[in-house]
């Protein structure tokens, strides 16, 4: 055993020895002779804190959903989960017939009425409108051909969404109890404020200096995954990061990934395809919100997009949500309108307070605006070069037209000219 060695084996002046089965190091004392032996630790004494999280009923708990039977070896985990799928054992119930099934009705710990952007759920009634008529006219003017190709084009979505998920598990680092526990734990709470009982997987993988996150879906599971500079550039305020935790669990909570494949036609329409993305990133902004202990650390994580990872905790927050006031001139407004996502000051403003009315926007920004698809990210620059291209298009078409149908006129009037003298 270590540091059971005895004393007529070491040298008088010995300071460190090593143990000669097991060869660990360590101090040595001679003075440590005439202290007396620790009572030895036997397994029948579990530690204070197995014994204050865990009773032996919670211990031998099976799963409901994966069937894993918690060993005691689980105290370090949450009782009230899984260890293994981290499934919530009482938001699943046990159904007649003894499988399992997902507990319906969950109630959230938040209040949804201040979160749920008052315009979003309007948004997403025009793009499930448009969407569907998009659907249905397409199978109707294919006569059907087009529900024959959908296994091809699923193949071909199923193939680039495991492109990202291959890159994302070779690449990144998966949150664990034994793996960043802090963070990991980080994402455990955050997912049980906003009421999720199926717990999406957390990565963590480098960012490259870009300060951000994101969360995607494959096969049906859920991922969140964060990128190391956030972490990096919240070390001084951790509870900053469960913003960016909380805002791409709202994605999942809202399930604007499982919905987006459909509403994908109408999304490419001008002004209403922007403006939903907007609307769900000032909803999650306050799923991010709620996950932070206070407004300010909810705030510091987002003007961290705006300051970088060094900068932020000197930027002054008051003047910051002040600049709120230059965001409603025509080029403010235009582009904003063909971006998928709101001024950051905007954002801040809204998790500040978010019943708090934005400054209106130029009335020939909307105009103007109503002309330019939308282009996704960077959609400012891209529905410009967008519109651009289709006018030259329009033009190059035209211009040979209008040439042409003048030479047609010019022949003609010629024709004509020439009857007139002929018929004298």
């Amino acid at each position: 055993m270590s540091k059971s060695v005895p004393f007529d084996k070491c040298p008088p002046d010995a300071t460190v020895t090593s143990c000669p089965r097991c060869k660990t190091s360590f101090v040595f004392s001679r003075d440590a002779a005439t202290l007396p032996l620790p009572e030895p630790i036997t397994d029948e004494v579990a530690p204070p804190a197995v014994a204050a999280s865990t009773t032996k009923a919670q211990a031998t708990r099976n799963c409901p959903k994966c069937g894993y039977q918690r060993q005691e070896s689980d105290a370090i985990f949450d009782a009230a989960s899984c260890p293994k799928c981290h499934v919530v054992y009482d938001k699943w119930t046990t159904g007649p017939s003894g499988s399992s099934k997902k507990a319906s009705g969950s109630i959230p710990n938040v209040k949804l009425g201040p979160i749920i952007y008052h315009r979003e759920e309007r948004l997403f009634m025009i793009h499930a409108v448009v969407a569907t008529i998009y659907w249905l006219g397409l199978l109707f003017a294919t006569k059907g051909v087009f529900a024959l190709l959908l296994p091809a084009f699923g193949i071909a979505l199923l193939i680039g969404q495991s492109a990202l998920i291959a890159h994302l598990k070779g690449n990144g680092i998966k949150l664990s109890p034994t793996q960043f526990p802090d963070l990991y734990n980080r994402h455990l709470t955050c997912c049980k404020t906003l009421g999720l009982s199926d717990l999406p997987d957390a990565y963590l993988i480098n960012g490259s200096g870009f300060l951000n996150a994101f969360a995607t879906r494959f096969l049906g599971r859920n991922f969140v995954v964060l990128y190391t500079n956030v972490i990096n550039a919240m070390s001084d305020r951790p509870e900053a990061i469960n913003f960016y935790i909380g805002h791409e669990l709202g994605h999942i909570k809202q399930r604007h990934l499982q919905w987006a494949p459909f509403l994908w036609p109408a999304s490419l329409f001008p002004l209403i395809g922007a403006a939903y993305s907007r609307a769900r990133e000032y909803t999650c902004d306050q799923y991010g919100r709620a996950c932070c202990d206070s407004t300010e650390s909810a705030l510091k994580g987002l003007i961290a997009l705006s300051a970088g990872e060094k900068l932020w905790s000197e930027v002054n927050v008051e003047a910051y949500l002040n600049q709120i006031e230059q965001s409603s001139g025509f080029w403010m407004s235009l582009h904003e309108l063909i971006s998928d996502y709101p001024w950051l000051v905007k954002r801040a403003a809204r998790v500040d307070n978010p019943f708090a009315a934005p400054p209106p926007r130029s009335f020939f920004a909307w105009f103007f605006a109503l002309f330019m698809p939308r282009m996704g990210v960077g959609g400012s620059a891209g529905g410009v070069l967008v519109t651009v291209a289709i006018i030259g298009i329009l033009a190059a078409i035209a211009v040979p037209q209008f040439a042409q149908y003048q030479a047609k006129a010019k022949a003609h009037n010629a024709e004509m000219g020439v009857g007139r003298v002929n018929s004298k």
